[in-house]
C-alpha cells in the first residue's frame, strides 16, 4: 500500500483559527476530523501490514536460520560420512593388499609344494627303478637257486647211481674192485662235499632272498608313506587356495 503523508495547513499549524460562521468552522473541522481519522485508519492498515510483512519476514528469516542449521547439519553428517567412506576405502584397500600378499604367499608355497612333489616324483621314480632292479635280481638269484637245486638233484642221482654201481661192483668183485671202490668212494666224498657246498649255497640265497624281499617291502612302505604326504600337502594347499579365492573376489569387487 501507498504510504500517505500527513496534511497540515501552512504555518505548521494543525486547527485554523476560527472564523466568524461557527457553522462552517464546525463543518471544516468535521471534515477534517473525518479526514485525519481516514489518514489514522490508512497509517493503522499499514502499520499493520508492516507489522504483517515483519512479522512474515520474521519468520521467513527464523526458517533460513532453521533452514541454515539444517544444513549445516547435514554438512556435518555428509564429512563425517565421507571420513568414514574414506576410512573404509583404506581399510578395504589394506584387505586388499594383505589379501594379496596371502595370495602370492600361498602360490609360493604352491610353486614349493609343486616343485617339492616334482622332487618326490623323481625319487619315487628312483626308488620303482631300484625296486625292479631288485626284482630281476631276485628273479635271477632264484633262477640260480633253481640251478643248484637241479645240481644237488643231478648230484644226488649220480650219488645213488655210483653207490649202487659200487655195492655191485663190491659184490660181484669184492677183490679185484678195491681199487675202483677207494675212487669211487673218493668220487663220492667229492660229490657230497659238492653237494654241502651247494646246499650252502642256497641256503645262503634264500637267506639273501629273505633280506631282500623284507627291504623290498621296507622300500615300498616308504614309497607309499611319501606318495600319500605328497598328495596330502598338494591337496590341502589347492583346498586352501579354493577357500582363499572367493574372499579375494569380495575384496576385489569393493
Amino acid at each position: 500500500m501507498k504510504f500517505i503523508e500527513p496534511t497540515f495547513d501552512v504555518g505548521g499549524e494543525l486547527w485554523p483559527a476560527l472564523s466568524a460562521d461557527p457553522g462552517a468552522d464546525i463543518r471544516a473541522l468535521e471534515y477534517k476530523i473525518a479526514k485525519q481519522s481516514t489518514e489514522l485508519n490508512l497509517r493503522v492498515i499499514e502499520i499493520v501490514e508492516l507489522y504483517n510483512n515483519q512479522q512474515r519476514q520474521a519468520n521467513e528469516l527464523q526458517n533460513a536460520y532453521d533452514e541454515i542449521d539444517r544444513l549445516n547439519r547435514v554438512i556435518v553428517t555428509l564429512h563425517v560420512t565421507t571420513t568414514q567412506h574414506k576410512a573404509d576405502v583404506a581399510a578395504a584397500q589394506d584387505k586388499i593388499v594383505i589379501s594379496e600378499n596371502e595370495k602370492e604367499a600361498l602360490r609360493a608355497e604352491r610353486d614349493a609344494a609343486l616343485q617339492e612333489s616334482k622332487v618326490l616324483a623323481g625319487r619315487l621314480l628312483g626308488i620303482e627303478a631300484a625296486y625292479d632292479i631288485r626284482q630281476t635280481n631276485v628273479a635271477s638269484a632264484l633262477e640260480q637257486v633253481e640251478f643248484l637245486n637241479s645240481e644237488v638233484v643231478s648230484a644226488s642221482a649220480e650219488r645213488f647211481k655210483l653207490v649202487a654201481a659200487a655195492q655191485g661192483e663190491k659184490r660181484r668183485h669184492r677183490t679185484a674192485l678195491n681199487q675202483q671202490t677207494s675212487a669211487l668212494e673218493d668220487k663220492i666224498k667229492k660229490a657230497e662235499v659238492l653237494a654241502a657246498t651247494q646246499e650252502a649255497q642256497i641256503k645262503h640265497l634264500e637267506t639273501t632272498r629273505g633280506k631282500l624281499d623284507k627291504r623290498v617291502e621296507i622300500l615300498e612302505a616308504l614309497l607309499k608313506s611319501e606318495r600319500e604326504v605328497a598328495e596330502r600337502k598338494i591337496s590341502r594347499l589347492n583346498e586352501q587356495l579354493q577357500r582363499d579365492r572367493p574372499a579375494n573376489f569380495v575384496a576385489g569387487e569393493q
